[in-house]
């Protein structure tokens, strides 16, 4: 009989973590909803009956799990069954990835790259690179990565903490753009807070979001060997002042949109991405470019978080066309191609 000693939803609302036990072995599981299309990934935890010489295929057939084979089980006799009680699930700050802990001590890992080249995840009763697990030795980064990850969750006990980020931010945009005009707060009471932040610029309107580096992009670290140059952002548009204020506030409405789709997606946004946009005035242009340089904003240093710089990501009004240049071409060659005061044609 299948018993079911933890269930726990992810801080993003999107991926469930599961741990199920029966009387041969037991699993830790990451169930995502299907918009993500992460599926489900699993680790195996621990056998609790004596291990098998090989891969239990027709039981795996049949809906269940297989138990770790003896050549990389740690105790192949089995083990004794887990205390629900003593156990607790530890989430990355991306959201996508999780530790299963027993008590202060981790038992298994299912980072974000669980899935790929029939990697599993981490187990610490685990011998070498199994079938259904690999082994969690005492050197790998990940202890560390969750440490932080531990730290991190704490910060969320301070109430000053949201509010404290909240007004640097909001200090460093104001030396660059003056006093803000208008704040909106765009989180729809959930969390994580996230506002953005409107100002009157010379003849321009300007758009920033706030709080958004508050979480780390997913899956930078599948793209670059430096993800923290990339995993912090902010997003911000240039808009001609001559919009009217419904204009202005359909992009705002835009811009929260994408602020949550790395996390909704499990994707990331950087400087030379492009996005469907139908938010511009200019019917021609329909897509967006992301860039950190904006010809109609000047440059913002915006203090770093946790160590990592927080980059303003504009957004650019392009064409499908000049979307496929990107495409075929580059970003670069795109950017190159663009007049510089395209933020005016929008």
């Amino acid at each position: 009989m299948v018993e079911t000693l933890l269930e726990e939803v992810n801080p993003n609302g999107n991926i469930q973590a599961v741990v199920e036990s029966d009387d041969d072995v037991c699993y830790f599981y990451l169930f995502a909803d299907p918009d993500t299309q992460l599926g489900m990934k699993s680790v195996w935890v621990r056998n609790r009956s004596r291990a098998p010489e090989a891969l239990e295929i027709e039981r795996m057939r049949s809906g269940s799990p297989s138990r770790n084979p003896a050549l990389h089980c740690r105790h192949t006799a089995g083990q004794a069954a887990l205390a629900a009680e003593d156990l607790r699930v530890v989430w990355l700050p991306e959201g996508n990835g999780a530790a299963l802990y027993e008590r202060d001590e981790i038992l298994a890992i299912i980072p974000p790259w669980s899935g790929t080249n029939g990697f599993h995840g981490y187990a610490r009763d685990n011998i070498g690179d199994g079938p259904v697990a690999w082994e969690l030795s005492p050197n790998n980064v990940l202890f560390e990565r969750f440490k932080q990850a531990q730290s991190y969750w704490r910060k969320w006990n301070d109430k000053e903490f949201w509010p404290s980020i909240r007004s640097s931010q909001i200090s460093q945009l104001e030396k660059v753009f003056g006093r803000h005009t208008k704040y909106y707060a765009i989180d729809g009471g959930q969390w994580p807070p996230k506002a953005m932040v409107r100002f009157a610029w010379k003849d321009r309107t300007v758009l920033v979001t706030v709080g958004v580096a508050l979480r780390p992009q997913p899956n930078v670290e599948m793209a670059t060997e430096t993800p923290e140059k990339l995993r912090r952002i902010e997003l911000g548009a240039v808009l001609p002042g001559n919009w009217s204020e419904e204009a202005v506030k359909d992009f705002g409405r835009y811009i929260s949109g994408q602020s949550n789709l790395p996390w909704d997606k499990y994707t990331w946004l950087g400087p030379g991405h492009t996005l469907p946009c139908d938010s511009w005035q200019n019917p021609d242009h329909t897509m967006a470019l992301l860039q950190h340089e904006h010809s109609g904003a000047s440059q913002i240093a915006l203090e770093t978080f946790l160590g990592d710089p927080v980059d303003v990501l504009w957004f650019v009004p392009i064409s499908e066309e000049e979307r496929q240049v990107a495409i075929d071409q580059g970003s670069e060659r795109l950017k190159s191609c663009l007049p510089a005061d395209r933020w005016k044609q929008a």
